[in-house]
């Protein structure tokens, strides 16, 4: 609404306040969304106005006399006839400026954020009033190619603002419907949206414009000239760019039933997409501690929103918004690998049945000889990412699962032959481990080798803050013999007491070195100070640390302090949480300390142990400790007997470096660049019942994780409802490759939110505000994609006010003027020379995502939708039901724009137009040979045919199914795409002209024995991956060209 309430609040006056007589109407009857007001003579239609004491915003839709009849875009819930309606004299508009990147708003452009830190609640109150733009945030604005004096007209540049990374240039225009002579150009330095940038004059009359512009959401803004597209609308998905491409500035239609991937198409659009902008209308138990970015810990339950918690990288993650609720909880529990029994020191938390697990599953490929349905079979395993469909709750999860290549004997040129391919096969596929997020009730469904290869993990605290140094500050000590205080309270951990109030050490009588280093750091601390041996006993020595010539000592102090005070504990002997966020070379020296007094070697290219030494309880901090700097660290008991075992790394070396122990001390120093990684640990879950569950969700520029204080890392949380929920904590998650970098796409996207359960009349406002956003940033030079997901939920709102109306309906029960109403949305769409100056050209291509009641296309809003849209992209629901994705069905789906793109498509490449017409045709004569097949068997096929049918496999399996959760496939260039296309077309014209170039003595028998690795090569090329660039990818594709030739050439001689 501009938003229709910060309309309000300047347009309108409030309702209790005095206004004119003539400018109130009074409520005569109620229908839910729909409100008839009497007295409204002089009201326009489309105009806005408040309703009811509580000042509802509503619509004028229809005048009849002096009755109104107005559409609310909130609850109507306690309105009674009688009540005033305050007319406005003006229209329902959106606010435009910058801020709107990354921001999510509701049908009238409320925004969602911002109501939610003035309510606290996750309900939207009635009445609130809230700017669509933030008032109070400042913008550098940058003056650009104006001064006093020059003229200027609607759509003309005068400035820029840098919003964010992707939108570095956010144009400050001038709105379409001003003009003047500028009086006033305001210098450059930073102001809010509402500030006056620009002063001008025309005819005598003054003008002041500021960064924001305010336009009526159903009138579409202006341009110089409406163009013909001819730039196509690249998606990364190779039926969509191939087949039925799309141009900016067109419009498209995504009809599919529930569940046909229709969102999975829109996040593609989103992330991919060659547009500049885009329009698109987990949790803990009380009482987890969370660590915060200073290295301080909190319980979830106290974290706010706008502090920061620490993320794996050492880099703060700003908390955005706090998910609460009640549900079904899972204890997690780290449990030992071998034994699997839960782990002493262990890491342990309870979490919320939706909240996403961060989990690494480790490669695992074979190859193995099995007779399956009585054939020889070499067969290759191995694990990869899968998208799979709950059939009760219709959820999609993503699961790593076992996939197996088989290489028939038969087929393959012999047993010898086929493990051959099969191991060359295995040799391709990528032995990095797996990571991926699952959500705690979903674990169960792994299968059982699945489930032993994956981990979560923990990482270390890459943040420094030196407390023990400012410690030692406070006491008169420098604070840069941190590290040898440090050493003397692990030595104290492991073997330390008291006498008489001095700390004393148990030193073994022939350990001289530590004995040595133990008097030199006392003395090197504190002058006053002496570690003096105060009785032996067998081989121990006590050694206290005192005062020295009656002085007072104060490390003796401050480590009686230290030991109190900071948590090191004096009979329990838990050591300090805040040792694990302090230096590393604090923490090293103290697990030094430690090591020296309790530990000993057991090989030193493999691990080291520390002993108890009595004290248990020491072990859980010594451990959280060892993790905190990247060593992979875990309980080990044999019989009664409890110690640590660290495992080797450049961390573990960096701590032996710094101990005495005989046969370690050799050791050179370590670089101080260490790489301290994060280490897997084996986990169980134990479902628990309901309760209360606490979140945090994290800035969209982060990669929503963040640790708990175990160390463990987590992902953020959010409530998982309807849809749209699921689409609002989704695209913030999301990132796109620009120039190199990965970026959120919220930085370019707009969310306009409505759900079915949210008021009707806001849903049919939704689509309106969308589309005039987009029509802005169009007007700024930018190319913006729309995505309507869905259009027939906004249907369905034109269905019921209209039914309120008391119209007479049509064709199941839709308005008469449905087809009117889409056509003037998707109008609004296309390629256009913007209005003003400097020259630019920008476009909005709408894709209105159908879903039509179960997939029937013949559904009213289907059928309105295709009279008038260019592009079709039907899903198929059994297509998804095979897991073939983008299930777009090849046979139904069409592009008018395929001659609009033929010069594109020349200057790319002039052989795609041609290899995309003999695809298609290769597709349907696929077809229509499949119902032969069915009734005389393939073997009566021609060898032509059985050429066309194989070749149909290869295209529709390779080439037409893409994987979107893999890094090789999840978006593939145009260049790609046009490769696979022409190997795979060249390979059926070589294999038929093979064929009847030698009058049926080459059978396609005889070309698939000799070819096999070809047709493997073939199926592989969806295999290379982009990133290695377009040079590389060409090179390889060139060279698979080449081998096909050879081979066809050898096979015809």
């Amino acid at each position: 609404m501009a938003g229709a309430m910060e309309n309000a609040s300047r347009d309108i006056r409030y309702l209790d306040e005095d206004a004119e007589e003539s400018e109130f109407g009074y409520v005569y009857s109620v229908s839910g969304p729909v409100v008839i007001a009497e007295k409204m003579v002089g009201s326009a239609m489309y105009e806005l106005v408040r309703v009811g004491h509580e000042a509802l915003v509503g619509e004028v839709i229809r005048i009849e006399g002096d009755k109104a009849t107005i559409q609310v875009y909130e609850e109507t819930a306690g309105l009674t006839v009688g009540d005033p309606v305050l007319k406005s004299g003006k229209p329902l508009s959106v606010e435009l400026g910058p801020g709107l990147s990354s921001n999510i708003f509701d049908g009238i452009q409320r925004p969602l954020k911002a109501i939610q830190e003035v309510s606290q609640s996750i309900y939207i109150p009635r009445g609130i009033d809230t700017p669509a733009l933030d008032r109070k945030l400042e913008w550098q604005f940058e003056p650009k190619g104006v001064k006093v004096g020059d003229h200027i007209a609607g759509g003309d540049m005068f400035g820029t603002v840098y919003e964010n990374s992707l939108l570095r240039n956010h144009y400050i225009m001038v709105p379409p419907n001003a003009r003047g002579t500028v009086t006033y150009i305001a210098p450059a330095g930073k102001y809010a949206v509402a500030d006056v940038v620009l002063e001008t004059e025309f005819e005598g009359v003054k003008a002041q414009h500021t960064m924001m512009q305010v336009w009526p959401v159903r009138l579409p803004r202006p341009s110089a000239e409406k163009l013909a597209a001819d730039h196509p609308l690249l998606t990364g998905q190779r039926v969509l760019d191939a087949l039925f491409p799309c141009v900016q500035g067109g419009t498209t239609a995504i009809p599919g039933a529930f569940g046909c991937g229709k969102t999975v198409i829109s996040q593609s659009l989103s992330k991919y997409s060659n547009s500049d902008f885009i329009v698109y209308v987990g949790c803990f138990a009380q009482g987890t501690e969370v660590l915060m970015s200073d290295g301080a810990t909190r319980n979830i339950e106290d974290v706010r929103v706008g502090e920061l918690v620490l993320g794996e990288d050492g880099l703060p993650r700003e908390v955005v918004a706090l998910p609460r609720g009640t549900e079904t909880m899972y204890e997690v529990t780290e449990v030992a690998e071998e034994t699997h029994v839960p782990a002493l020191g262990g890491i342990s938390f309870t979490c919320n049945a939706t909240h996403e697990l961060v989990v690494r599953t480790e490669q695992s490929v074979s190859v193995s000889s099995e007779t399956v349905d009585g054939e020889q079979q070499a067969v290759a395993s191995y694990f990869a990412l899968d998208t799979a469909i709950d059939m009760a709750s219709g959820r999609s999860i993503q699961m790593v699962g076992v996939h197996r290549r088989f290489f028939q004997h038969s087929t393959h040129g012999g047993a010898a032959e086929a493990q051959r391919k099969a191991e060359k096969f295995a040799s391709t596929v990528e032995r990095s481990a797996i990571s991926w997020t699952i959500e705690a009730r979903d674990v169960e469904r792994m299968s059982a080798g699945v489930r032993a290869a994956t981990f979560q993990r923990y990482a270390p605290v890459l943040v420094e803050s030196p407390a023990l140094g400012a410690a030692l500050e406070g006491a008169a000590i420098d604070a840069t013999l941190a590290p040898k205080v440090a050493y003397l309270l692990g030595a104290w951990a492991s073997s330390g007491d008291f006498e008489a109030d001095h700390p004393t050490l148990a030193v073994n009588a022939k350990d001289q070195a530590l004995l040595q280093r133990i008097a030199a750091y006392t003395s090197q601390i504190d002058c006053h100070s002496v570690a003096a041996i105060t009785k032996s006993s067998g081989s121990n020595i006590s050694v206290r640390i005192e005062g020295q010539a009656s002085a007072a000592s104060k490390l003796a102090v401050l480590m009686k302090r230290l030991i109190a005070e900071q948590g090191f504990g004096r009979n329990a002997k838990s050591l300090s949480s805040a040792l694990r966020t302090d230096t590393f070379e604090v923490r090293e020296q103290f697990l030094a300390g430690l090591f020296d007094s309790a530990g000993c070697m057991s090989n030193r290219t493999d691990k080291a142990n520390i002993n108890s030494a009595g004290y248990e309880v020491i072990l859980d901090g010594a451990v959280s400790l060892a993790r905190s700097m990247g060593i992979r660290a875990s309980v080990q008991i044999s019989g009664n007997k409890h110690g640590i075992s660290l495992g080797s790394s450049a961390a573990f070396d960096a701590v032996v470096a710094r101990c005495t122990l005989s046969g370690i001390s050799d050791i050179a120093p370590v670089s101080d660049k260490i790489e301290r990684s994060a280490h897997n640990f084996a986990f169980s879950m134990r479902e628990l019942p309901a309760a209360d569950y606490y979140g945090l969700t994290l800035s969209s520029s982060s990669d929503h994780q963040f640790m708990l204080a175990n160390l463990a890392v987590v992902h953020n949380c959010g409530e998982r409802g309807n849809e749209m929920s699921e689409v609002l904590m989704e695209f913030p998650q999301l990132t796109t490759e620009i120039d190199g970098r990965q970026e959120p796409i919220m930085q370019r996207t707009t969310l306009v939110a409505n759900t079915s359960n949210m008021p009707v009349a806001a849903r049919e406002a939704s689509i309106y505000t969308g589309i005039t956003v987009s029509e802005y940033f169009r007007d700024q030079g930018k190319h913006v994609a729309m995505i309507a997901d869905s259009t027939s939920r906004w249907a369905e709102a034109l269905r019921e006010i209209s039914g309120r109306l008391a119209e007479m309906p049509a064709d199941s029960g839709y308005p008469a003027y449905l087809g009117a109403r889409l056509a003037s949305f998707y109008e609004r769409a296309g390629k256009v020379k913007c209005l003003g100056g400097p020259e630019r050209y920008g476009s909005v291509s709408v894709v209105g995502a159908v879903s039509p009641p179960g997939g029937d296309f013949s559904d009213p809003v289907t059928s309105a939708t295709l009279g008038i849209v260019q592009v079709f992209w039907g899903l198929d629901k059994k297509l998804a039901q095979r897991k073939h994705f983008p299930s777009v069905n090849w046979s139904l789906s069409y592009s008018k724009y395929m001659n609009a793109l033929e010069p594109y498509y020349e200057r790319a490449d002039p052989e795609f137009v041609s290899l995309r017409t003999k695809c298609k045709e290769i597709l349907q004569t696929e077809e229509d040979l499949s119902e032969i097949v069915q009734l005389v068997g393939k073997s009566a096929l021609a060898e032509s045919d059985k050429i066309t049918l194989e070749v149909a496999r290869i295209i529709k399996d390779d080439f037409l199914q893409q994987n979107g959760y893999s890094n090789y496939d999840r978006y593939c260039p145009f260049y790609k795409t046009t490769w696979m296309l022409r190997n795979m077309i060249g390979f059926y014209k070589h294999a038929t002209h093979a064929v009847e170039s030698t009058s049926g003595q080459i059978t396609w028998a005889k070309i698939r024995d000799n070819m096999g690795d070809i047709i493997y090569r073939l199926s592989s090329m969806k295999f290379e991956d982009p990133a290695e660039g377009e040079q590389a990818l060409a090179e390889k594709y060139t060279e698979l060209q080449r081998d096909m030739e050879e081979q066809f050439r050898s096979l015809s001689d």
